[in-house]
């Protein structure tokens, strides 16, 4: 399945949009790197890549969430956290062989379409009123 960038997570914020179309990128090379029958060694490293590229697009989000005084930053942060801790475990059992890599790329995808779509997106309808 290629993954590739789509108009439905388009949010029209441009640091956003560009920050999340690296995002998307990255999660599309574990896809591919998935797909192609990778060593694990390269799938952890990418999977290492995604988790640290999102604590920074995270923080980036939040400076501009705190930036714009957004009502629900606490709420919308939290989600973050959670990312970034689920990552981290399905890291440790990709690398322990308990869970399998399509898992873990169907996992980064739902969560990055889903976030974007919903949260994300009543995140930039607030910034634009700011």
């Amino acid at each position: 399945m290629a993954l590739t960038w789509d108009s439905r997570y388009e949010l029209g914020h441009e640091r956003i949009d560009a920050e999340h179309r690296i995002f998307l990128d990255l999660i599309a090379d574990f896809g591919n790197f998935v797909n192609n029958n990778e060593p694990l060694d390269k799938l952890a490293r990418t999977l290492k890549e995604i988790c640290k590229y999102g604590d920074f697009h995270f923080l980036s989000e939040e400076n501009v969430m705190v930036d714009c005084h957004y009502p629900d930053y606490e709420q919308h942060a939290k989600l973050h956290r959670q990312l970034l801790a689920q990552v981290g475990s399905k890291l440790y059992k990709l690398t322990k062989q308990q869970i399998t890599p399509g898992e873990v790329f169907e996992f980064l995808f739902k969560w990055f379409a889903l976030h974007t779509t919903t949260e994300d997106k009543k995140l930039v309808a607030y910034i634009q009123g700011c």
